[in-house]
C-alpha cells in the first residue's frame, strides 16, 4: 500500500489502492464486496449486500441538501483480469502492484482494473467526507459487469430510491454518454472424437496482435487471431486439429492463438503459413504492424488427433463466423451500429468451445446477427447457448441531468463537453430498462488500452474527473 500516496485527489486513490489490494476478477468478487460493506459499517452508513455480491451504500444529504432528490453514483466492482507470460501474480489470489510515475497509473505485470475500480473510489471518497456539498447518495457497486453484466441483471431495484444516475464507466475525458449499444454473449461447444492414425504433428502461433476493447475499439479494423487461424486452416486441406486456444476475453479483441494440428506434409503447410502471414501483414500493416505467424515441427502428446469430419466442422465454422463491424449507424456519423466479436476459443481433449460478444443498439439486428451466428454453428454440428443479454440504453431528447452536466463541465473547463453515443456496453441500459424514469450519464477519465496488460490511468485526469462529479454534485 502507499504506492499512490503523493497523488491527488488523495482519497480517491487511496481508496483505488485499497480496492486494489485485493483480487476482483469477474466471479471472484466477494473480497472485494466484503470489503465495500466494511467501509460501510467502520462509517456508521447504512448498507445492503444482496446473496450475490452486489452492494449499495446510503448516505444523506449535506447540509442544505437533506431534502435533495437522491443521486446514484453507479460502477462494477469486477475487473477484466489479464497479465503478462512471465508475471507471479495470481489473479485469483493476490492484489495488484500499483506503479506510479506521477503522470500515469498502472499495475506492473497485469491490467489495471481502473475500468471500473475508480468508479467505486470516487463514490467511496464522496461517501468518507464530510466537507462535500451532495443530495442524499445512493452508491451502487455491481458485480460481473465484464462477463454479462450479471449484477446490474440481479439487482433487485426496490432497494433504490433515485432516479437520478451518474454512471463512472466511461474512459475518454470531456465525453458525456447518453447512450449505448445493448448485447449479449454466446457459447459454442462441439463435442469431438479422437484417434491416433496420423503422420505428423505442427504447432502454429499467431501472434503479436494489437487487440483492444471489443466495443470501444471494433470499428479499427484490427486483425483477429482467432478469424486469421480459420483464415488459414482452411487452406491447409485435409489436417486434423489436436488443440488450440485463442483469446481471453469475450469482450476483447482476440491478439493471440496457438493451435495443434495432424499433418501428412509439414514442409507443404509450412509454405502455406509462410505465404499466408505475408498476406495478412500487408493486409494489417497499419492496425497489427507486429503480427507474426509461426509454425514448427513438433512431438505430439498420446491424447491423439480430432477425427478429419469433425475437425472440417471445427475448421469451417470458425473459418465462416462474421466478425467486426457488421453495420454503422446512419444517423450517427462513424458509430457502430451492430458488431461481432469471436473473442474464445479453446480445443480441449472432449470438447471444441467458442465465445462471442455481440452488441447492436438496434434489438431487431441484435437478433437478426444472433440467428445467423446460430445457424452457423449448428449447421456444423455444434450447440448453442446464451447468457447476458441487455438492452441498449437509449438516448433521451429531454435530460435535465444531461444538461446539468454540460454546465458543470463548461463551468469548470471553459468549453463543451462532448455528447456521444457508443458500441460498448454500460449498466446504464439495464438500470434503464429496470427503473422507471431513470436519467442517467456516464462519464470518467482517461484510461488508456483497458482490458490489456498496458492499461494506463492519466492521473490528472482523473483530479479533473472527480472535480467534475462534485460539481455536478453541487448543481442538482
Amino acid at each position: 500500500m502507499n504506492a499512490l500516496k503523493n497523488l491527488k485527489p488523495e482519497k480517491v486513490f487511496e481508496f483505488f489502492e485499497m480496492l486494489s489490494s485485493v483480487p476482483h476478477g469477474s466471479n471472484n468478487i466477494w473480497q472485494i464486496s466484503n470489503l465495500c460493506c466494511d467501509f460501510a459499517k467502520e462509517r456508521g452508513l447504512a448498507y445492503y449486500q444482496d446473496e450475490v455480491g452486489n452492494v449499495i451504500i446510503y448516505k444523506g444529504g449535506s447540509k442544505g441538501y437533506e431534502d435533495k432528490a437522491p443521486v446514484i453514483i453507479q460502477g462494477h466492482m469486477d475487473m477484466v483480469t489479464v497479465k503478462n507470460p512471465d508475471c507471479d501474480i495470481d489473479l485469483e489470489k493476490d492484489g495488484l502492484r500499483l506503479v506510479t510515475d506521477g503522470e500515469y497509473v498502472w499495475a506492473e505485470g497485469t491490467s489495471l482494473g481502473a475500468d471500473d475500480g475508480i468508479a467505486v473510489a470516487m463514490a467511496l471518497a464522496v461517501l468518507d467526507s464530510d466537507s462535500i456539498e451532495h443530495p442524499p447518495i445512493e452508491a451502487v457497486f455491481t458485480i460481473n459487469e465484464e462477463t454479462g453484466m450479471d449484477g446490474a441483471e440481479f439487482i433487485d431495484v426496490s432497494n433504490i430510491s433515485g432516479r437520478i444516475m451518474l454512471n463512472i464507466d466511461s474512459e475518454d475525458e470531456g465525453i458525456i454518454t447518453a447512450g449505448c449499444a445493448g448485447g449479449l454473449k454466446l457459447n459454442a461447444s462441439f463435442s469431438v472424437k479422437r484417434s491416433k492414425d496420423y503422420i505428423h504433428a505442427a504447432r502454429i502461433a499467431i501472434y503479436g496482435l494489437t487487440g483492444g476493447h471489443s466495443g470501444a475499439e471494433i470499428q479499427k479494423g484490427r486483425a483477429n487471431s482467432n478469424i486469421l487461424l480459420g483464415r488459414l486452416l482452411s487452406r491447409l486441406g485435409d489436417i486434423r486439429l489436436i488443440s488450440a486456444k485463442g483469446g481471453e476475453k469475450d469482450n476483447a479483441i482476440a491478439n493471440k492463438t496457438i493451435c495443434q494440428i495432424a499433418i501428412s506434409n509439414f514442409d507443404a503447410v509450412k509454405k502455406a503459413v509462410e505465404i499466408f502471414e505475408s498476406e495478412v501483414k500487408a493486409e494489417y500493416s497499419e492496425t497489427d504492424p507486429d503480427l507474426t505467424i509461426r509454425i514448427i515441427d513438433e512431438e505430439f502428446n498420446n491424447s491423439g488427433a480430432i477425427d478429419l469430419v469433425s475437425s472440417k466442422r471445427i475448421i469451417k465454422t470458425i473459418a465462416s463466423v462474421p466478425d467486426g463491424v457488421q453495420k454503422l449507424s446512419d444517423d450517427i456519423p462513424g458509430l457502430v451500429q451492430t458488431s461481432l466479436n469471436f473473442g474464445v476459443l479453446n480445443i480441449n481433449d472432449y470438447t471444441a468451445e467458442m465465445t462471442f460478444c455481440l452488441r447492436s443498439s438496434v434489438a431487431e439486428e441484435k437478433k437478426e446477427l444472433k440467428e445467423r451466428l446460430e445457424a452457423i454453428i449448428t449447421g456444423n454440428r455444434g450447440k448453442v447457448s446464451t447468457h447476458g443479454d441487455y438492452p441498449a440504453w437509449e438516448y433521451r431528447n429531454n435530460s435535465p441531468l444531461r444538461d446539468t452536466a454540460a454546465a458543470a463541465f463548461e463551468k469548470l473547463y471553459g468549453y463543451k463537453p462532448e455528447i456521444s453515443v457508443i458500441h460498448a456496453g454500460l449498466e446504464c441500459g439495464l438500470l434503464s430498462d429496470k427503473i422507471t424514469g431513470l436519467d442517467c450519464i456516464s462519464f470518467g477519465p482517461t484510461i488508456h488500452e483497458i482490458h490489456t496488460t498496458r492499461e494506463k490511468l492519466d492521473v490528472a485526469s482523473t483530479e479533473r474527473t472527480w472535480n467534475f462529479l462534485l460539481e455536478i454534485l453541487k448543481s442538482l
